[in-house]
């Protein structure tokens, strides 16, 4: 048996994404989580939020949606846990701002790790770089091109620390 559920807010940690088929639906979910805000004494940053349309009718020009009484900024990207979310007619994942990340803090590493023996440096970027890798891995269903990227991300680590020669450049 098929079953379908839909899911119209997703949580991880303090970041929210509601989901709507239309905006009106989109602006009263807005309305309901103002309000249950000021009750329980928590305010929404609205610069922070934005909003976007996914589907046949991601070109068109739609009202804006309103949450505390401001307007609500328009997108066809955001960042939703390190990931660049792109619209089109459906939502496709932009990975690269994590791998450049993970890039950086194993560069970082590296830098100042002169000396420190190979299970220590392995610790100190399973600690530190493979977190920032991993961190999305739970909240988003990726495809199996965007997988292998990641895992290339650590194979480069682990060929870095344990001095493996590779023909290919990482």
């Amino acid at each position: 048996m098929f079953v379908v559920m839909f899911l119209g807010c997703l949580l991880y940690a303090d970041d929210v994404i509601l989901l709507s088929p239309s905006v009106v639906g989109l602006q009263e979910m807005l309305n309901r989580c103002c309000k249950i805000s000021h009750s329980v004494s928590l305010q929404f940053y609205v610069k922070k939020c934005h909003w976007m349309a996914v589907g046949r009718m991601y070109k068109a020009v739609i009202s804006p949606v309103i949450l505390d009484g401001q307007a609500v900024e328009w997108c066809d990207r955001a960042i939703y846990l390190g990931i660049y979310l792109a619209i089109a007619k459906a939502v496709k994942f932009d990975i690269n701002p994590v791998k450049r990340s993970v890039y950086a803090a194993c560069i970082s590493i590296f830098s100042h790790s002169h000396g420190v023996g190979e299970l220590a440096l392995l610790t100190l970027q399973a600690s530190y770089s493979l977190s920032v890798l991993m961190y999305v891995s739970p909240a988003l269903s990726l495809n199996c091109k965007q997988i292998s990227e990641l895992n290339a991300c650590w194979n480069c680590v682990i060929r870095r620390i344990f001095a493996v020669l590779v023909l290919q450049k990482c």
